[in-house]
């Protein structure tokens, strides 16, 4: 899944906000682009493939700090 904005495939899940409640509803969660920081919505399903991605490299990171 890439960013709507800038095409980077770096996004990560977004903190919801009140406003986000008919959305939810709707099981559109918000993301975050990580690269230009723009918010938008994706399926709930494309959301998990989101957070699943974010702590793989999440998990890389730490393995590469540690060796």
């Amino acid at each position: 899944m890439n960013c709507p904005f800038c095409e980077a495939d770096q996004l990560r899940n977004s903190q919801y906000r009140a406003e986000d409640f008919f959305r939810l509803l709707l099981l559109r969660l918000p993301v975050r682009c990580r690269n230009c920081q723009e918010r938008s919505y994706v399926s709930i399903f494309e959301s998990r493939k989101i957070q699943r991605e974010s702590r793989l490299r999440h998990g890389e990171r730490n393995r590469r700090a540690s060796d």
